[in-house]
């Protein structure tokens, strides 16, 4: 496997940047992990938008969602020209319940498929396991293997000890960090702070954490020694086009 940062911004995309997404790798297919503002624009440095072969959404809100309906055009558009010949399936975050107004709806060339919490997928040799994080939607966090390696994606949400078990063993963990460590009423709004994130870690013993969904204000590389004193293994700060074989 082999991912790579796409958007790594909370609420809104700096400078030629985006917000949530990710590309994840495996054996010639490529899965999208959440599609921000700004995604799309990004993803066409590392391939043709008819090559995706499936995406995930954690949740709806913009910066994970922003550039969806903007992808489902072009997959029409692909289909049009013969480019796609498959629809491309969009996993969406949703509530056994369904409870809500999907932000997204299928349409030609594409398919939304909802998944929810404890579901498991089997996808082009990769198993995607599902679980609810706490957040203000309903919001999915996944933990991703190809039989040797371990990638958890937290999604956003606030600290609970609840999450040490589905992080647990992760090679590389994308944890969100939005705030400081003296910021401490991250749970109000539904994220972790840097130390929440390092007691995270070092209780799932990841070898690697990968810190995304950064704030927009501070000295963002306080956040890797914020973590780090919590954490005794890996720390990357997430920037665009980083990349992380697994």
């Amino acid at each position: 496997m082999q991912l790579t940062v796409l958007g790594h911004w909370g609420a809104y995309p700096e400078a030629g940047e985006a917000t949530s997404g990710y590309l994840l790798e495996h054996r010639g297919r490529r899965i999208l992990l959440d599609c921000g503002s700004g995604v799309l624009s990004v993803l066409q440095n590392e391939l043709a938008l008819h090559e995706l072969d499936a995406v995930f959404i954690s949740h709806q809100h913009y910066d994970h969602i922003a550039d969806l309906g903007c992808l489902q055009y072009a997959c029409l558009i692909d289909t049009d020209l013969g480019k796609r010949t498959e629809p491309l399936p969009i996993y969406v975050a949703e509530p056994s319940e369904g409870a809500g107004t999907p932000a997204c709806r299928t349409m030609k060339g594409s398919v939304i498929l909802p998944v929810g919490a404890g579901d498991s997928l089997e996808l082009y040799g990769l198993k995607f396991e599902f679980f609810r994080t706490f957040h203000e939607v309903y919001c999915l966090g996944c933990k991703i293997t190809d039989g040797q390696a371990a990638l958890v994606y937290t999604a956003d949400t606030y600290y609970d000890e609840s999450l040490i078990g589905f992080c647990e063993g992760a090679n590389v963990l994308v944890a969100e960090t939005s705030f400081y460590v003296d910021f401490q009423n991250a749970r109000n709004y539904g994220h972790m702070n840097s130390a929440e994130v390092g007691y995270l870690a070092s209780q799932a013993k990841a070898e690697t954490v990968v810190l995304t969904h950064l704030p927009h204000f501070g000295d963002r590389t306080e956040l890797i020694k914020e973590v780090k004193r919590h954490y005794g293994g890996e720390v990357i700060l997430a920037a665009k086009g980083l990349k992380l074989p697994l």
